[in-house]
Formats: C-alpha cells, structure tokens, sequence
C-alpha cells in the first residue's frame, strides 16, 4: 500500500507506516501551512490546469468538486481530531 506523507517530520511517519501504528489522524497533515493538502493540492491542480487552458468547463467543474472534496476531507478531519 502507498502511503503519501505531507508532515513536517517524515521519519517518524515512516515509522508509524512500518509497523502499523499509523491512523487517520496522521492522513490529514498540513504542508507549509495548506490544510488537507492531499485534497486541496490537486484540486488547485486542476483549477490552474483550466485557467491555463482556458477552459470555462473545466474551471466551473473543478470548483464544483472543490467545495465537495476538501470540504469532505474537513470533516473528516475534524472527526479524527
């Protein structure tokens, strides 16, 4: 299984990923500051891919998903707080 790792001390969670002790608390790390960055990062991906294309669907869509996707990862969050 592949686990990304977005937290400041990234020896300590490959630790906790070796033996199993990792939890959904440590999912939900910040980087420089971002909150969910794993939900957040790629739907800024997208949203600069259609400004850079100019792609008014694109762009409307993604902000669409936006809202729902970080927005379920908040709360998601938020429960393992």
């Amino acid at each position: 299984m592949v686990h990304l790792v977005y937290c400041d001390d990234k020896s300590k969670e490959l630790n906790k990923i070796l033996d199993g002790s990792k939890t959904m608390k440590d999912m939900y790390c910040s980087l420089f500051g971002i909150p969910v960055a794993g939900a957040t990062l790629p739907v800024m991906a997208f949203l600069l891919l259609g400004i850079y294309g100019r792609n008014i669907f694109l762009i409307v869509s993604t902000i669409i998903l936006g809202i729902g996707h970080i927005g379920i990862h908040l709360n998601h969050k938020r429960e393992a707080d």
